[in-house]
């Protein structure tokens, strides 16, 4: 019955609506459900992660690193700004949390009630934005992209305009995947981003040979609307929203004082992007692009670990600290976090050795040049510095949102971003996109430094176990880097480097695994106990672990 309502929600979906809430979610949130869950969400992300770079590498192939790529970039930027300040992560570090506690107390017509008003409030406020949005975009665009020939401005504008629908429909999405994975439903939020990405690929390979540039903009809309109506039969069935916008209600007060502080970190943090487009701007035809997809490359690795995990544990978190079981949450967190570092770790050391390689088997293809390949690489090796950090921003500040506190997370957001632009405006000058790129890394370790000071003070964490280990983790990198970087050299003297999409990847995963294989040695020769915690992870996914609550690590 769990491993039915995990993967087939759409189907329970009627067989449920009239059933207690609270019943669901206890279901769905507690023991095996919960690593059920996360591999629903593991491979939701993976396949938008990938589908994502499939994404970048047609539209790379369809355009190359030139003026209208560029445009697009820079024109995405109004719309998205909009929808991570009004939405984003705000709703779901905001809604999930009350949400679950409603329903964990019983109290299922106040989280009904809740998400509605939300959802109603998302239309209400975005939709006029975007109008505003759409009169003012010859002059909102000259400001972030001030470095554009008038050509090159007037396609600008006119894409930001194109997909002034897009944070609305979004926006909308975010609700209806935060009230879903409040009753533990993650299967339709997972793909929903899948089919962004598949709409936003299609109109590129069908629409662009009749409307250019233009089919992206249209894709990008048309792939907001199948986010949303990806989730629509089973927030529906499980009657999620009504017509209803109750702003005087206790919950709902709460949740937007929960998003206030949120939102701000959000759109400071998109602050950040707009600065950097002014800078980026200035630079020659198709820097915008290196700098876009180099930037890219690193969020698979920050998608593929940290989001989906901080989804996941969000709900059980927040549902163990509304019933005050803090051994619960303090162990879901504790456990989470040395997994992470346990994975991170190495996999940024093996990045780092295959770059190259990484970098053509991404982008090589089409339009996008050897030269454009050549150029993004500096760029994404400066980027890995901070993947460690980035990943670890995914998980650390879910744990504050689990306990109602957005107030933390968004305090440490906003001085990374002061350090961010700070940083670029003493380094570009000097190292233009590899200044940039560094500038967001020391950005990240700021924010990190200061989460885990304040989690180790507020939530009674002992650091000192993880950072001994992080240490063993470390070391083991430094080697399966090494050992992956000799694998690829040995495999390219023996092919003079692949050209093909399937010699690129018969080149990556030999190298991979050999890395691999010496990091799992070396954990094993250390004792890490990680190593057997990640295992049993993986037993309990295929079903034969035992279906307990994670429990933290022995230093």
């Amino acid at each position: 019955m769990i491993g039915a309502d995990v993967t087939g929600d759409v189907i329970l979906a009627t067989d449920e609506s009239s059933t207690d809430l609270a019943a669901i979610s206890a279901a769905r949130l507690g023991g095996r459900a919960i690593a059920l869950s996360g591999l629903v969400v593991i491979v939701g992300v993976v396949l938008s992660r990938l589908l994502g770079e499939v994404r970048l590498a047609v539209l790379g192939a369809e355009f190359g690193a030139g003026a209208n790529l560029d445009a697009f970039t820079a024109a995405f930027r109004i719309p998205d700004t909009l929808f991570q300040l009004v939405a984003a992560g705000a709703i779901g570090s905001a809604v999930v949390p009350v949400a679950s506690e409603l329903i964990a107390h019983g109290d299922t017509e106040g989280a009904r009630r809740l998400i509605s008003t939300i959802t109603n409030l998302m239309i209400l406020v975005l939709a006029p934005l975007a109008a505003i949005a759409w009169l003012a975009a010859p002059a909102l665009v000259p400001l972030i992209a001030p470095g554009f020939e008038p050509a090159r401005m007037q396609t600008t504008i006119d894409l930001t305009r194109l997909m002034l629908l897009s944070p609305i429909f979004l926006a909308v999405g975010a609700v209806m995947a935060a009230g879903l994975n409040s009753l533990g439903i993650f299967g339709p939020p997972a793909m929903a981003p899948n089919v962004y990405n598949v709409l936003i690929i299609a109109a590129a390979i069908v629409l662009t040979p009749f409307f250019g540039i233009q089919a992206l903009a249209i894709g990008v809309v048309l792939g907001a609307l199948g986010h949303v109506l990806t989730q629509a039969r089973p927030f529906v069935d499980h009657q999620l929203y009504r017509p209803v916008m109750n702003l005087g209600d206790p919950a709902v007060r709460e949740t937007l004082l929960l998003m206030g502080p949120r939102a701000l970190g959000l759109g400071a943090t998109q602050l950040v992007f707009l600065v950097y487009t002014v800078f980026l701007s200035t630079l020659p035809q198709g820097d915008v692009t290196i700098f876009n997809y180099s930037f890219m490359a690193l969020q698979i690795p920050v998608g593929l670990l940290g989001v989906p995990l901080g989804i996941v544990l969000l709900p059980p978190l927040s549902r163990a600290y509304s019933l005050g079981q803090q051994g619960q949450f303090r162990a879901l967190a504790d456990q989470s976090l040395r997994l992470l570092l346990f994975v991170t770790i190495p996999l940024t050391g093996l990045m780092l050795a295959l770059a190259a390689p990484t970098i053509a088997l991404l982008y090589g293809y089409g339009k996008l040049t050897a030269a454009h390949q050549a150029a993004m690489v500096p760029v994404f090796i400066v980027f890995l510095a901070g993947l460690v950090a980035h990943v670890m921003i995914s998980l650390l500040a879910p744990i504050f949102y689990a306990g109602k506190d957005t107030r933390t997370p968004v305090t440490a957001a906003l001085v990374a971003v002061a350090v961010d632009i700070g940083a670029a405006l003493v380094l570009f000058p000097w190292f233009h996109l590899q200044g940039l790129a560094l500038a967001i890394g020391l950005g990240a370790w700021v924010e990190v430094v200061m989460l885990v000071a304040l989690m180790e003070r507020r939530i009674g964490f002992d650091l000192r176990p993880m950072a001994r280990h992080a240490v063993a983790f470390v070391g083991g990198g430094l080697v399966a880097a090494a050992a992956a970087y000799l694998a690829d050299r040995f495999i390219e003297q023996y092919t003079g480097g692949p050209t093909s999409f399937f010699a690129r990847i018969a080149e990556l995963v030999p190298s991979g695994l050999v890395g691999l294989a010496v990091y799992v040695a070396w954990a094993r020769a250390c004792r890490l106990p990680e190593l057997d915690a990640a295992f049993e992870l993986v037993r309990t996914v295929l079903g034969r672990g035992k279906g307990t609550s994670p429990k933290p690590s022995k230093a």
